[in-house]
């Protein structure tokens, strides 16, 4: 079974920044607490905030934390 790659998108406009994964769409607007984040990750090229907050919109916030712990350690582990 072939599996599918999402990529995410992510665009700016004076009122917000819009997410684009998969099918789904997400507004932060500039109102949001999350916007400054936003903006600074952008500044620095780091979408990983992104994924968490697309996570956290989805209601997977613990599980998709406990996912990337994992992650990490795995990758601590091979170094």
């Amino acid at each position: 079974m072939e599996e599918e790659h999402q990529r995410l998108g992510v665009f700016r406009s004076d009122s917000g920044i819009t997410l684009s994964f998969g099918q789904a769409t997400y507004f932060i607007s500039a109102e949001e607490p999350f916007h400054n984040i936003a903006l600074k990750a952008l500044d620095q090229n780091d979408y990983v905030p992104f994924y968490l907050e697309i996570a956290k919109r989805e209601g997977l916030g613990p599980e998709f934390r406990d996912a990337l712990e994992r992650m990490l350690e795995d990758v601590g582990a091979q170094d």
